[in-house]
């Protein structure tokens, strides 16, 4: 009974040991599988990529003022000046206004005062971009007979100081915009020293500039008002004394040659349907012989 129950006691302690290192066993291969695991799952740490070498900047080269300039400015700067007046606005209708302030480039237009479409003309001259002065109505030799009629409160050669000076005022303050003064008609009283220092004191007093339109070949306004500091300039040329179209091409031409020759010039026409057809066809041929500027213009 001794011996078997020895044995059987060995039996059970030889499984006892077995057990154990199986379990041993399965605890260690577990251990080694889990560090292997780790080992496969950890972040591979990638190699930044090397910057590449800058390339060397180029320089810009700043052009100069000279350089940057636009050409047709250059071109148009040293051109001769040609300064455009159309006057008699005032009578005629608003439609033919606009038409001849709608030609792109720059005139000066010189209204009547008193009359129907005195201030829609002006109106309408300012709003396209065009100088406004005033046509200030004076006596014409030959006055009163036909056609010598300059009308309503002119500046007439019999009257008193006080009323010339009076109806110089009233006839600017009909004229909204108006920057300037020439004469209409007038061959009487621009060749009298007395009244046209009368008349153009009251124009300086109003920061005006003046226009001699030289109605008469013996007048004295341009010489009284650089003699008073006024800013003027005189007419050249009248472009439709004659309307027909080639007689005002000849007399254009004629006004682009003195431009050439002195270094500018001042153009005279009025405002008939034939000179406004004849402006849409001169003005275009024109570009590039002149750089076209307002009266005011001319005398700055």
């Amino acid at each position: 009974m001794a011996r078997g129950k020895g044995g059987k006691t060995s039996t059970l302690a030889l499984l006892g040991w077995a057990a154990l290192m199986l379990v041993l066993g399965l605890g260690a291969g577990l251990v080694l599988g889990q560090q292997g695991c780790n080992r496969r799952e950890a972040p591979v740490k990638k190699e930044s990529p090397k910057p590449e070498p800058k390339k060397p900047e180029k320089k810009q080269v700043k052009p100069s003022p000279e350089a940057a300039k636009p050409q047709s400015q250059e071109t148009a700067s040293s051109l001769p000046r040609l300064a455009l007046v159309i006057d008699d606005l005032g009578y005629m209708q608003p439609e033919l206004v606009t038409r001849l302030c709608s030609l792109p480039v720059a005139f000066s237009v010189a209204v009547l005062p008193y009359l129907e479409h005195t201030r829609e003309s002006a109106e309408i001259a300012h709003r396209l971009g065009k100088e406004v002065m005033l046509h200030l109505p004076m006596e014409p030799i030959g006055y009163p007979g036909p056609g010598h009629d300059p009308g309503q409160n002119a500046i007439l050669y019999n009257l008193p100081e006080n009323e010339v000076r009076r109806r110089v005022r009233l006839a600017l303050e009909e004229i909204p915009y108006r920057a300037g003064v020439n004469n209409h008609m007038g061959s009487r009283i621009t060749p009298d020293r007395t009244r046209m220092g009368w008349v153009l004191q009251e124009i300086k007093a109003r920061k005006c500039f003046f226009v001699d339109s030289r109605t008469e070949k013996d007048s004295v306004a341009y010489d009284v008002a650089e003699e008073l500091g006024i800013p003027s300039v005189q007419r050249r040329v009248f472009l439709d004394d004659d309307k027909a179209f080639p007689a005002m091409e000849k007399q254009w031409e004629r006004a682009l040659k003195l431009a050439e020759k002195e270094g500018f010039v001042l153009i005279i026409g009025h405002i008939y349907p034939e000179t406004v057809e004849a402006l849409e066809k001169l003005v275009p041929r024109t570009k590039g012989q002149v750089r076209f500027v307002t009266a005011g213009q001319l005398v700055k």
